[in-house]
């Protein structure tokens, strides 16, 4: 028994071990962080070059990345230059205005947006992979891109996906969270093609926006099931305040709208925040659980009707709960000032908060701002978003980096923050489950416990074989 007892003591003292440095692992897990900037929208063409570098500048240090959720330049058809040629223009002033403050090698990840999904002849302000190629903004080294399994046929030999369907987890290794960007309703390649829908086969009865459709399904809900908080960037919204905006989808398919579609599989796998440009201004959403009682057509202004049933949290306070809805931002005033909100719109009314950077905002009231659901006159101006993502929580501030529109010196100024807070326990709260998931998430512990478990019965039955060996024959 002597040996027994000192064999339970060592694997004893293993397990205790092992349980004092597997903690170390998890809490250091829950104790990161890290903080990303986001908008669209963010061309320098003639009219705006003063308030893109602006914005470029009021980028802080200590950003992990910046994510550029289309409509990248503007520097093509949309004013008098040829499609394609001036990309490499803009990589360089993106370069020239982040450097003093973010460095020589900040991570600049690209989605594409209407203005850069053609091809070289199609393209209507530059191409997105030559604003992706390694002469540009290459894919950032680092952030462990996992293109989309779907396939993107048009995509270059040095891009594959990048910029069109993927994902990267972060912090590599010990992810926090899950950044998806899809290419919703795009047509890249020869601008005719609808190739970026997502809809299942039951509804719009196309095999290729059902394997999008898939992909998209399954990369979300392994990053659910992974803990992972999940953020969306696709540059066209499908819920937009602004005065044109729709819920565009490339047509219609089998009575259907694959971009109300996708929404639809947002909200029931439980994505937390999906992230837009397009619209040229700044709205946040209320955590919503549908578009409303019909689905949304293709491309029409007027086919939103609001229910206040797709309303799980109308943000007033600025805290929403995790696994209650989808938070919706739209940040495409980079260094746009041209769009207004529309305050009649149905759509309007899914919105907590909204801001026009227009210098002379002109519809009915004539003000600004939506805020808490309430037009309100503000300075306001342009700037982007800035995300710092815990276990516990993810914090939005709406950063200004320039004023374009003044009221008055007394005036206040345009302001928006909120928080997602995960209060969702993060294991099962039975015993069995509690002990379950334990095991599972330290499982060199799991082992050295079997294995002490073990022993003592191992060494029991090796000493009854052996008095039963010692036996005198009768």
């Amino acid at each position: 028994m002597t040996l027994v007892r000192t064999l339970l003591i060592l694997f004893s003292l293993i397990v205790v071990s092992l349980s004092t440095l597997s903690p170390l692992v998890s809490e250091a897990r829950a104790e990161s962080s890290f903080t990303f900037a986001f908008a669209g929208d963010t061309g320098q063409y003639s009219g705006s070059f003063a308030n893109s570098a602006a914005s470029l500048q009021a980028l802080p240090p200590g950003l992990t990345f910046f994510v550029d959720v289309g409509d990248i330049s503007y520097n093509g058809t949309s004013n008098g230059f040829p499609a394609t040629g001036n990309e490499v223009f803009w990589c360089n002033f993106v370069k020239t205005n982040i450097q003093p403050n973010l460095g020589p090698n900040f991570p600049w990840i690209q989605v594409v947006g209407n203005h850069e999904d053609g091809n070289s002849t199609f393209a209507k302000d530059g191409y997105i992979d030559a604003f992706t190629s390694p002469n540009c903004l290459p894919k950032p080294a680092g952030i462990g891109f996992i293109p989309s399994t779907a396939g993107c046929a048009d995509a270059s030999v040095y891009s594959g996906c990048y910029g069109r369907e993927g994902y990267w987890d972060f912090p590599v290794g010990q992810p926090l969270a899950r950044f998806i960007m899809v290419a919703g309703s795009e047509k890249i390649g020869n601008g005719t093609t609808a190739g970026y829908n997502y809809c299942p086969l039951s509804a719009c009865n196309n095999l290729n926006f059902d394997k999008r459709w898939n992909w998209l399904k399954g990369v979300i809900d392994q990053a659910k099931a992974g803990g992972e908080w999940v953020i969306v960037f696709d540059h066209k919204p499908c819920l937009s305040p602004d005065l044109a905006t729709s819920c565009e989808g490339n047509g219609t398919f089998n009575g259907h709208n694959p971009a109300a579609q996708m929404w639809n599989l947002f909200f029931s796998e439980g994505v937390d925040l999906v992230i837009n440009g397009h619209a040229h201004l700044h709205a946040r959403s209320k955590q919503l659980t549908c578009l409303g009682p019909t689905e949304p057509s293709s491309a029409s202004l007027t086919s939103v009707v609001y229910s206040p049933s797709c309303v799980a949290d109308d943000g007033s306070d600025n805290v929403y709960t995790r696994g209650k809805g989808v938070v919706n931002v739209i940040d495409g005033a980079f260094s746009q000032t041209d769009d207004q909100i529309n305050f009649t719109r149905p759509a309007t009314s899914y919105f907590a908060t909204a801001m026009s950077a227009r210098y002379s905002p002109t519809p009915s009231s004539h003000v600004c701002c939506l805020v808490n659901g309430s037009p309100t006159d503000m300075n306001s101006g342009i700037g982007f978003g800035e995300i710092t993502v815990t276990a516990d929580q993810l914090s939005y501030t709406w950063q200004m980096s320039l004023e374009t529109r003044f009221i008055g010196s007394q005036s206040p100024t345009f302001s928006d923050t909120f928080v997602i807070r995960n209060d969702q326990p993060g294991q099962s709260s039975t015993l069995f489950g509690g002990i379950g998931g334990f095991l599972n998430e330290n499982w060199i512990i799991s082992i050295a416990t079997a294995a002490a478990l073990s022993i003592p019965v191992i060494i029991l039955r090796i000493r009854i074989a052996g008095r039963k060996h010692r036996q005198p024959l009768p």
